[in-house]
Protein backbone atom coordinates (compact mmCIF):
# COMPACT_ATOMS: atom_id res chain seq x y z
CA UNK A 1 0.00 0.00 0.00
CA UNK A 2 1.21 3.48 -0.65
CA UNK A 3 2.21 6.09 2.11
CA UNK A 4 0.29 9.28 3.03
CA UNK A 5 2.15 11.78 4.79
CA UNK A 6 4.79 9.61 6.01
CA UNK A 7 1.75 7.02 7.54
CA UNK A 8 1.48 3.78 5.91
CA UNK A 9 -2.26 3.80 4.08
CA UNK A 10 -3.37 0.68 6.71
CA UNK A 11 -2.83 2.96 9.42
CA UNK A 12 -4.49 5.84 7.70
CA UNK A 13 -7.84 4.06 7.32
CA UNK A 14 -7.74 2.47 10.30
CA UNK A 15 -7.75 6.00 11.89
CA UNK A 16 -10.73 7.16 10.32
CA UNK A 17 -12.69 4.16 11.15
CA UNK A 18 -11.65 4.32 14.75
CA UNK A 19 -12.38 7.93 14.56
CA UNK A 20 -16.10 7.24 13.91
CA UNK A 21 -16.46 5.67 17.46
CA UNK A 22 -16.38 2.12 16.35
CA UNK A 23 -15.34 -0.91 18.63
CA UNK A 24 -11.94 -1.43 17.55
CA UNK A 25 -13.02 -4.79 16.39
CA UNK A 26 -15.26 -3.24 13.56
CA UNK A 27 -12.37 -0.49 13.26
CA UNK A 28 -10.34 -3.32 11.41
CA UNK A 29 -10.23 -3.62 7.94
CA UNK A 30 -11.67 -7.11 6.80
CA UNK A 31 -10.19 -7.27 3.37
CA UNK A 32 -6.71 -8.83 2.17
CA UNK A 33 -3.99 -7.10 3.25
CA UNK A 34 -1.93 -8.60 0.86
CA UNK A 35 -4.05 -9.51 -2.67
CA UNK A 36 -3.10 -13.05 -3.93
CA UNK A 37 -0.56 -15.54 -1.99
CA UNK A 38 0.48 -18.74 -2.81
CA UNK A 39 -1.45 -21.34 -3.30
CA UNK A 40 1.27 -24.07 -1.58
CA UNK A 41 2.01 -23.56 1.98
CA UNK A 42 5.30 -21.61 2.14
CA UNK A 43 5.98 -21.74 5.99
CA UNK A 44 5.87 -23.30 9.34
CA UNK A 45 5.42 -22.34 12.66
CA UNK A 46 8.43 -23.66 14.92
CA UNK A 47 8.85 -23.49 18.70
CA UNK A 48 12.33 -21.97 19.58
CA UNK A 49 12.60 -21.69 22.98
CA UNK A 50 9.65 -21.17 25.54
CA UNK A 51 9.59 -17.42 25.20
CA UNK A 52 9.97 -17.60 21.60
CA UNK A 53 7.96 -18.79 18.79
CA UNK A 54 9.33 -18.08 14.68
CA UNK A 55 8.56 -18.97 10.95
CA UNK A 56 10.27 -21.17 8.73
CA UNK A 57 9.76 -21.37 4.99
CA UNK A 58 8.94 -24.66 3.83
CA UNK A 59 11.41 -27.10 1.90
CA UNK A 60 9.11 -26.54 -1.26
CA UNK A 61 9.02 -23.20 -1.29
CA UNK A 62 12.86 -22.50 -0.97
CA UNK A 63 12.77 -24.75 -4.03
CA UNK A 64 10.19 -22.99 -6.23
CA UNK A 65 11.48 -19.76 -5.71
CA UNK A 66 15.37 -21.29 -6.30
CA UNK A 67 13.82 -22.62 -9.86
CA UNK A 68 13.07 -19.84 -10.63
CA UNK A 69 16.80 -17.42 -9.63
CA UNK A 70 18.51 -20.47 -11.36
CA UNK A 71 16.74 -20.39 -14.95
CA UNK A 72 17.89 -16.90 -14.75
CA UNK A 73 21.21 -17.18 -13.80
CA UNK A 74 21.74 -20.25 -16.33
CA UNK A 75 20.09 -18.03 -19.32
CA UNK A 76 22.64 -15.35 -18.33
CA UNK A 77 25.54 -17.10 -17.82
CA UNK A 78 25.23 -18.98 -20.99
CA UNK A 79 24.53 -15.53 -22.71
CA UNK A 80 28.11 -14.83 -21.11
CA UNK A 81 29.66 -18.09 -22.49
CA UNK A 82 28.25 -17.51 -26.38
CA UNK A 83 29.61 -13.94 -25.90
CA UNK A 84 32.89 -14.48 -24.67
CA UNK A 85 33.21 -17.85 -27.03
CA UNK A 86 34.29 -16.14 -30.66
CA UNK A 87 33.38 -19.88 -32.36
CA UNK A 88 29.47 -19.74 -30.73
CA UNK A 89 26.96 -18.68 -33.54
CA UNK A 90 24.17 -16.73 -31.77
CA UNK A 91 21.49 -14.64 -33.08
CA UNK A 92 21.53 -10.73 -31.65
CA UNK A 93 17.76 -11.17 -31.06
CA UNK A 94 17.88 -14.32 -29.24
CA UNK A 95 20.84 -12.99 -27.08
CA UNK A 96 18.53 -9.61 -26.47
CA UNK A 97 15.53 -11.64 -25.54
CA UNK A 98 17.01 -14.52 -23.16
CA UNK A 99 19.31 -11.55 -21.31
CA UNK A 100 15.81 -9.88 -20.71
CA UNK A 101 14.74 -12.96 -19.48
CA UNK A 102 17.00 -14.02 -17.30
CA UNK A 103 17.55 -10.79 -15.42
CA UNK A 104 13.71 -10.94 -15.15
CA UNK A 105 13.83 -14.35 -13.75
CA UNK A 106 16.70 -13.67 -11.55
CA UNK A 107 15.27 -10.51 -9.68
CA UNK A 108 11.92 -12.34 -9.60
CA UNK A 109 13.45 -15.67 -7.76
CA UNK A 110 15.71 -13.41 -5.74
CA UNK A 111 12.82 -11.33 -4.55
CA UNK A 112 10.70 -14.15 -3.86
CA UNK A 113 13.22 -15.73 -2.02
CA UNK A 114 14.47 -13.17 -0.09
CA UNK A 115 10.69 -12.45 0.88
CA UNK A 116 10.29 -16.65 1.61
CA UNK A 117 13.04 -16.66 4.11
CA UNK A 118 12.81 -13.41 5.80
CA UNK A 119 12.49 -14.42 10.17
CA UNK A 120 9.14 -13.49 11.52
CA UNK A 121 9.26 -13.66 14.96
CA UNK A 122 7.38 -14.15 17.97
CA UNK A 123 10.33 -13.01 21.11
CA UNK A 124 8.31 -12.73 24.35
CA UNK A 125 11.89 -11.64 26.33
CA UNK A 126 12.06 -8.39 24.48
CA UNK A 127 8.18 -7.97 23.87
CA UNK A 128 9.08 -8.13 20.52
CA UNK A 129 7.28 -9.08 17.19
CA UNK A 130 9.89 -8.85 14.07
CA UNK A 131 9.88 -9.68 10.34
CA UNK A 132 13.47 -8.99 9.59
CA UNK A 133 16.58 -10.76 9.90
CA UNK A 134 17.96 -8.77 12.43
CA UNK A 135 16.44 -6.43 14.98
CA UNK A 136 17.51 -3.13 17.29
CA UNK A 137 15.91 -2.65 20.42
CA UNK A 138 16.46 1.29 20.04
CA UNK A 139 13.53 1.51 17.40
CA UNK A 140 11.55 -1.40 19.39
CA UNK A 141 7.62 -0.37 17.99
CA UNK A 142 8.56 2.52 15.92
CA UNK A 143 9.65 0.39 12.87
CA UNK A 144 7.23 -1.15 10.23
CA UNK A 145 8.92 -4.82 10.65
CA UNK A 146 9.04 -4.57 14.46
CA UNK A 147 5.77 -4.46 17.10
CA UNK A 148 6.05 -4.91 20.44
CA UNK A 149 4.06 -8.06 21.50
CA UNK A 150 1.67 -6.24 24.17
CA UNK A 151 0.67 -3.57 21.31
CA UNK A 152 -0.82 -6.87 19.35
CA UNK A 153 -4.63 -7.29 20.00
CA UNK A 154 -5.72 -10.41 18.12
CA UNK A 155 -5.16 -12.60 15.20
CA UNK A 156 -6.92 -12.15 12.35
CA UNK A 157 -7.76 -15.04 9.50
CA UNK A 158 -8.82 -13.92 5.90
CA UNK A 159 -9.75 -16.87 3.16
CA UNK A 160 -9.26 -15.24 -0.37
CA UNK A 161 -10.61 -16.96 -3.68
CA UNK A 162 -7.83 -16.04 -5.87
CA UNK A 163 -8.84 -16.37 -9.62
CA UNK A 164 -5.98 -17.19 -11.49
CA UNK A 165 -7.02 -17.86 -15.29
CA UNK A 166 -7.63 -21.56 -15.86
CA UNK A 167 -6.48 -22.43 -12.64
CA UNK A 168 -8.33 -20.77 -9.98
CA UNK A 169 -7.34 -21.31 -6.12
CA UNK A 170 -7.65 -20.28 -2.55
CA UNK A 171 -4.86 -18.50 -0.57
CA UNK A 172 -5.43 -17.79 3.63
CA UNK A 173 -3.81 -14.55 5.36
CA UNK A 174 -3.03 -14.76 8.90
CA UNK A 175 -2.14 -10.86 9.99
CA UNK A 176 -1.85 -9.61 13.30
CA UNK A 177 -4.35 -7.06 14.23
CA UNK A 178 -2.22 -3.70 16.20
CA UNK A 179 -4.44 -1.44 19.17
CA UNK A 180 -4.45 1.20 16.39
CA UNK A 181 -6.65 -0.95 14.42
CA UNK A 182 -4.16 -1.51 11.62
CA UNK A 183 -2.59 -4.82 10.61
CA UNK A 184 0.77 -6.45 10.10
CA UNK A 185 0.71 -9.70 7.26
CA UNK A 186 2.40 -12.33 9.06
CA UNK A 187 1.51 -15.25 6.62
CA UNK A 188 -0.23 -15.99 3.25
CA UNK A 189 -0.69 -19.51 1.70
CA UNK A 190 -2.96 -22.11 0.54
CA UNK A 191 -3.29 -24.23 3.30
CA UNK A 192 -6.03 -22.75 5.86
CA UNK A 193 -5.83 -26.47 8.11
CA UNK A 194 -1.95 -24.79 8.72
CA UNK A 195 -3.00 -21.04 9.11
CA UNK A 196 -5.80 -22.36 11.79
CA UNK A 197 -3.43 -24.64 13.94
CA UNK A 198 -0.78 -21.66 13.84
CA UNK A 199 -3.42 -18.85 14.71
CA UNK A 200 -4.31 -21.16 17.96
CA UNK A 201 -0.89 -21.56 18.88
CA UNK A 202 -0.20 -18.37 18.56
CA UNK A 203 -3.36 -17.28 20.33
CA UNK A 204 -2.63 -19.45 23.18
CA UNK A 205 0.98 -17.74 23.06
CA UNK A 206 -0.21 -14.59 22.97
CA UNK A 207 -2.65 -14.61 25.15
CA UNK A 208 -5.05 -12.85 22.26
CA UNK A 209 -8.10 -14.07 20.46
CA UNK A 210 -8.67 -15.13 16.88
CA UNK A 211 -11.26 -12.84 14.73
CA UNK A 212 -11.69 -14.66 11.42
CA UNK A 213 -13.04 -12.48 8.29
CA UNK A 214 -15.43 -13.18 5.48
CA UNK A 215 -13.92 -14.98 2.25
CA UNK A 216 -13.17 -12.80 -0.83
CA UNK A 217 -12.59 -13.05 -4.15
CA UNK A 218 -9.71 -11.54 -6.38
CA UNK A 219 -10.52 -10.41 -9.69
CA UNK A 220 -7.99 -10.58 -12.69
Amino acid sequence: MDSIGGFHQEVIEARERKGKNLPIKQAVNIYPLKPGGASFRTHKLVQVSSSKMAYQPSIFAIVFCSLFLFIGIGLLSYNAYLITNKDAIISSNFSVISIIAGVIFSIIGGVFLFSIITPRVFDKRINLYYKSFSYSLRYMGTSKKAHKLSSIIALQIIGEHVNSGDNPYKSFELNIVLNDASRKNVVDHGNLKSIVSDAKILSEFLNIPIWHATSHVETD
